[in-house]
């Protein structure tokens, strides 16, 4: 093999792994982000390796919820049946830290994911400006406040096309919140969620109820990762 095809065939090589990570370079940065939420096929993967461990007398995820989309079956954990490729819900913030170092990546700090979200424009919406109920292309773009775009609560991760952000990323506006460390050093969710409107769907807005206590989890709850 010549040098050339030798270097050629190593960036390919990169090239892929990145492709297979699903990651997302923001701009001309070093920084990625996952292209769409941790879904709860990676999540069980995740568990079976590792454990559900707690932390302060908190579970990693609350898979004994009525509302989590992980069982544990015979000491093993699975997807619930049909939510392989739903966002992973009931992970509280400490268990999507872990997540992500153990998936070689870690959160993103809050500044990292609104970046992601409005790209060098500054857009309010991954897609825009607005968001107008009246709008039939809004059903397209998130997954918010009801059935009315064909999911009941959470939707498969990347179900909504016309809703991907300036770098490529589904779903940050939408599906489930995620976490991300906060510019006061305290967790952060970001990014709305199936059960809330419009307005927390901003790429600016936080959920500032719950956004400082690190062990909320919840059936709207979940995470992706940078690096």
């Amino acid at each position: 093999m010549s040098r050339l095809a030798g270097l050629l065939l190593a960036v390919c090589v990169s090239t892929a792994a990145v492709a297979e990570k699903g990651m997302q370079a923001i701009g001309d940065s070093t920084l990625h982000l996952d292209t769409t939420e941790v879904t709860n096929r990676q999540l069980a993967r995740f568990l079976n390796e590792m454990g559900n461990l707690q932390v302060r007398g908190v579970f990693l995820v609350e898979a004994k919820s009525a509302y989590a989309l992980v069982e544990e079956v015979d000491g093993t954990y699975r997807p619930k049946q049909g939510y392989a490729e739903h966002p992973a819900v009931e992970v509280s913030f400490e268990g999507a830290r872990a997540y992500c170092e153990w998936a070689g990546k870690r959160l993103p700090t809050e500044k990292e994911w609104q970046r992601a979200c409005e790209g060098p424009e500054g857009l309010t919406y991954p897609w825009g400006a607005h968001m107008r109920v009246t709008d039939p292309t809004s059903r397209t773009r998130a997954n918010i406040a009801g059935a009315e775009d064909g999911f009941e609560k959470t939707a498969p991760v990347a179900s909504f096309p016309a809703g991907r952000s300036p770098y490529g990323l589904w779903d940050m506006s939408g599906n489930v919140w995620e976490w991300t460390h906060g510019t006061d050093g305290k967790p952060k969710l970001r990014s709305g969620s199936w059960a809330h409107g419009r307005t927390t769907a901003q790429c600016g807005k936080s959920h500032d109820m719950y956004s400082s206590h690190s062990d909320v989890r919840g059936n709207s709850v979940g995470l992706r990762c940078a690096r």
